[in-house]
């Protein structure tokens, strides 16, 4: 019987990780230099915690671990949560804004597609404690700049921004308050199913004709300018859209009031990112939650935030040949030439491995087998150790990039 890797999930080879872990260095490198601090929450959640504020649908995809009594726990699908909790334990200690990211990997049962997977890593932004629109360009510029500094330009992709605010107040006009929600959840499909799909889906919340088509006028409307909010609410999300364009890179970001974001737990601004040719699924999202603290317990606190999904991202970069190259060859490999001198070549290797990545026969094998594994592994470099080498008191160095050979010494190798 073969075992085979559960669906939706990915084995990560050496080369594998040294390509992810180069994306994954690039992305906290972004972060920090917005002065961002790491840190790291559980993968297990409370089910009342996963649960809250995320909607339906994301409900029915979290994995439910096991049931204690009356509570579940289930696997993160995303870390904002989390993170909020964590900021609620220590909310009136720690000085405000809060600006934190964290790296992990998340879990979400659902049918595996390109792009989206049951086990992802994906990056994880949040700002506490900031109401102004400027929090807001703050994250959307980090999530640029995590981007832009993996090789992408503003040929590779877009951020698309909306306000839910503005939405809302415009579909206050002609929809029943209640059922708002219901409709952004549909609306944010619209990138996955057909118009005829989505009208359908509407009908199904007893939207009538004019009610769908005044919906479609509003998400469709390119030019923000023309949309004549009458409410509080729409005026102000009109507000903060404006201002906000006002500081972001335009050369990355478009409006599109279609853009609403799934989770039920936006306020305010929402935005995502997507390749320019529209071949992948978002590449990651987020937007504004200012009433997410409290309603998980905490004091008011404003909160901004967004992910990016690294298995989309990656797809992108393989697609621009922006990969980083996966170098999983050792500085130098230690042949030795007899059993007398393996304590000695040891003794060197130790010394080595403080400066070089260093590997060294541990099979008892021929020279000619040790120097044959050495360049399947990608060697650069073989010292060769025997008693005349040991004698003499030089080490035999071949460069397996040039072809070259020469007698050098150990300290000379450390001088490099």
């Amino acid at each position: 019987m073969a075992f085979k890797r559960v669906k939706g999930t990915n084995d990560f080879y050496p080369e594998d990780m040294i390509v992810r872990n180069k994306i994954f260095d690039s992305l906290r490198k972004s972060a920090e230099s917005f002065n961002f601090k790491e840190v790291s929450a559980p993968a297990l959640e409370t089910m009342n915690l996963l649960k809250c504020k995320s909607g339906e649908e994301v409900e029915k995809q979290i994995f439910v671990l096991e049931k204690r009594g009356k509570g579940s726990i289930g696997l993160r699908f995303e870390l904002t949560a989390s993170l909020v909790r964590m900021f609620i334990e220590r909310q009136k200690m720690l000085p405000k804004p809060v600006k934190w990211y964290s790296l992990s990997r998340m879990w979400r049962y659902e049918r595996p597609q390109k792009g989206r997977e049951r086990e992802f890593y994906q990056l994880s932004v949040e700002l506490f404690g900031s109401d102004s629109f400027i929090a807001d360009a703050e994250v959307i510029s980090l999530m640029i700049k995590c981007l832009t500094d993996l090789g992408l330009t503003k040929k590779d992709f877009v951020v698309k921004i909306s306000n839910r605010k503005l939405i809302q107040g415009l579909f206050m006009e002609f929809i029943d308050e209640k059922n708002i929600e219901k409709v952004f959840t549909e609306i944010d499909k619209i990138s996955k199913i057909s118009r005829g799909e989505l009208e359908a889906n509407l009908r199904d919340l007893s939207l009538d004709d004019d009610q769908i088509e005044q919906v479609y006028h509003i998400i469709l409307t390119e030019d923000i300018k023309t949309l004549e909010p009458k409410n509080k609410t729409a005026k102000e999300g009109l507000n903060e859209l404006n201002s906000l364009l006002e500081r972001l890179d335009m050369n990355f970001v478009e409006v599109d009031l279609s853009t609403v974001r799934g989770l039920a737990y936006y306020t305010g601004t929402v935005f995502e990112i997507f390749d320019r040719q529209a071949k992948l699924r978002s590449i990651g999202g987020g937007g504004r939650y200012d009433d997410m603290v409290r309603l998980f317990g905490g004091e008011q606190c404003p909160a901004t935030g967004f992910g990016i999904g690294c298995s989309t991202l990656t797809l992108l970069l393989k697609e621009r040949g922006l990969l980083p190259e996966p170098d999983i060859a050792c500085d130098y490999f230690i042949a030795t030439v007899g059993e007398d001198v393996i304590q000695e070549a040891q003794k060197i290797a130790s010394k080595l491995r403080t400066r070089f990545n260093v590997d060294m026969d541990i099979t008892g094998r021929k020279l000619g087998k040790q120097l044959s594994y050495a360049n399947s592994i990608g060697a650069k470099n073989v010292i060769i150790i025997g008693e005349d080498e040991l004698k003499k008191g030089v080490l035999k160095v071949k460069d397996f990039t040039t072809g070259s050979e020469k007698s050098t010494t150990v300290d000379k190798i450390m001088k490099k």
